[in-house]
């Protein structure tokens, strides 16, 4: 086990974003955030989760709930319009460009999804949707703009809308 996960990640995001303030603010203040939702409910906690939803949501652009799961080294060039349902999974080494958006989808009776599930080392787009309770694997590529509704296998790359393989290693 490592000795101080939160440490560490922070480090190794701030590393993978070097020269790109903004996505070192983004994530260094969602690692944060993510280790006070573990806290003990106390009245700081309340208050230092809400700085963060206001400096890395509403003036950064970015919507990472510090529910949300993520990996470490998290790249994000560009980040603006980010959207992240708290409720995604992401995995390490994944880069999420400007404009991505990873939601459930709400059906007609009123009942919602799953959220997406997403693997190691997987690039992202901008303007990327990816919906419902899917997967997506290891290594794989999500094209700009593209909309993916489906499972994508590991190694794959998905374009367009709604969302095909056109790679697979």
């Amino acid at each position: 086990m490592r000795a101080d996960p939160w440490r560490e990640d922070v480090f190794q995001d701030w590393d993978v974003n070097a020269g790109a303030i903004k996505a070192q603010l983004v994530c260094a203040g969602f690692r944060q955030a993510h280790r006070w939702c573990g806290a003990p409910r106390r009245g700081w906690r309340r208050l230092a989760i809400a700085s963060y939803t206001v400096t890395v949501c509403w003036v950064l652009g970015v919507e990472l709930p510090p529910e949300t799961r993520v990996g470490p080294r998290l790249r994000l060039p560009h980040p603006q319009g980010i959207v992240v349902n708290k409720d995604t999974q992401i995995g390490a080494e994944c880069m999420i460009r400007a404009n991505t958006t990873f939601g459930n989808i709400v059906h007609h009776d009123g009942s919602e999804s799953g959220c997406p599930t997403v693997g190691d080392r997987v690039e992202f787009g901008v303007g990327a949707i990816v919906l419902g309770s899917i997967s997506i694997g290891d290594g794989a590529r999500i094209g700009a703009g593209a909309v993916v509704l489906r499972d994508v296998p590991e190694g794959a790359t998905a374009v367009g809308n709604p969302a095909r393989i056109v790679g697979q290693p």
